[in-house]
């Protein structure tokens, strides 16, 4: 089975931007989130007031250098934590700050030229607060579109990637703006900023990805949800991977229930897989007969999440091939529960009751059992056959194996 950090490398690259739908409409939000395959949560968005106070929707997050959302937001914290708890196909969680209207980065820039960014600065303090409550944030996604300085944006990601926070970029304009603060700041702290958000959509909507090569960093590019059919922004993100350079595709924003999360994601996931792997025993089809898209994976446990993170619709699969010494196990909920089947066949072009209906899966390697490899005798045969307790499980046909699962406990025939 790969190693946890191998697997989340397999994921496909795919962002969501997510506004105050989550806190508004939790749990619900929440586990659809997990569910859904998009291997990277935006939080939009966090803004920073003119005495350094952290908000968000006209709640205050932190003040004073201590988090105090908690006593609006009781539920936020565990859910934030939740995001990357397994089951889930998330293995990455984002601040934003800015945007639109908001001009947090102009107020960034006086506080810094009043305090500073050391310990005792408020920007300092109130960041370090939310890394300590949150610490499941990984980075802070800047989306200044509206102060453009270049000396205060590299001293507030300098000191953010100090208190454990990476920086990603959403630039629509001012390209010059956005090569300064990747080049010094990572010129400061190599791999502090790790990938361009190209916005393709609105202002940015006449955004040629290609142009957006900054600093070398990996660029992945977006549109929004109710931009176009879905089919349209896909076929668009297949261009920009084939003609632009891009490697991820984001999508502006989870904010109602008007679109279905699991089908963008796990199609974006199709388009910007992660890296192929060596250890893949089973591929799976989208339709009967080895036909539709096709994705391998190598042994292990997939939740709903998982499996959308690796190119892989909910519900969506009808066929597989299958190397020998592998059993296969659907289940009809999103994290291995449920109703529930299992096979050890090399190949099924169509999994009857079972096409279109598995929700997460369990790939296993099952060992042949050397005394018995396969059995020759003749069809009427009596030679009985026994796990490895000694319980006696039944009689041999000619011409099949004995199996067992790889902990040895049980002994199965396999066709």
């Amino acid at each position: 089975m790969l190693a946890i950090a191998d697997q989340l490398m397999a994921q496909g690259l795919s962002s969501v931007y997510v506004g105050g739908h989550i806190r508004r409409e939790r749990p619900q939000t929440v586990t659809k989130l997990k569910n859904s395959g998009f291997t990277c949560v935006i939080l939009f968005n966090v803004s920073v007031e003119s005495d350094g106070t952290l908000t968000t929707d006209g709640e205050t997050i932190c003040r004073n250098g201590q988090y105090v959302f908690a006593n609006e937001q009781p539920y936020y914290a565990d859910d934030v934590k939740a995001l990357k708890t397994w089951p889930t196909g998330i293995s990455r969680i984002e601040i934003c700050i800015g945007g639109w209207g908001n001009e947090s980065y102009n107020r960034i820039k006086s506080l810094i030229a009043a305090q500073g960014t050391g310990p005792q600065s408020i920007l300092y303090r109130n960041f370090k607060a939310l890394k300590e409550a949150l610490p499941g944030i990984d980075a802070v996604n800047n989306d200044d579109e509206h102060c453009y300085d270049v000396g205060a944006a590299v001293a507030f990601h300098t000191m953010m990637y100090d208190l454990g926070y990476l920086t990603t970029v959403a630039p629509y304009t001012q390209k010059s703006f956005w090569q300064g603060l990747v080049t010094q700041l990572n010129a400061q702290r190599p791999g502090a900023c790790d990938r361009v958000l190209i916005q393709c959509y609105d202002g940015g909507a006449y955004n040629n990805p290609r142009d957006w090569q900054i600093g070398g960093l990996p660029v992945h590019a977006g549109r929004t949800n109710y931009q176009s059919d879905m089919t349209v922004s896909i076929s668009q993100m297949e261009t920009w991977r084939d003609e632009q350079g891009v490697v991820g595709g984001f999508v502006w924003v989870y904010n109602d229930e008007t679109w279905n999360l699991n089908r963008w994601a796990s199609a974006i996931n199709r388009v910007f897989p992660g890296p192929a792997d060596d250890d893949a025993v089973i591929t799976l089809y989208s339709e009967n007969g080895f036909g539709g898209y096709a994705v391998s994976l190598p042994e292990g446990v997939y939740c709903m999440g998982e499996l959308s993170a690796h190119g892989i619709t909910d519900k969506d699969i009808a066929s597989f091939r299958m190397e020998p010494g592998y059993q296969l196990t659907a289940y009809a909920g999103t994290d291995l529960t449920g109703s529930s089947n299992s096979w050890t066949d090399s190949e099924m072009q169509r999994m009857g009751a079972w096409g279109n209906r598995l929700s997460s899966l369990k790939i296993e390697r099952v060992v042949t059992d050397g005394i018995s490899q396969p059995y020759t005798g003749q069809p009427s045969s009596t030679v009985q056959y026994y796990d490895l307790q000694g319980r006696r499980q039944g009689s041999l046909r000619s011409g099949v194996n004995i199996v067992r699962r790889a902990d040895g406990t049980i002994v199965k025939r396999m066709r």
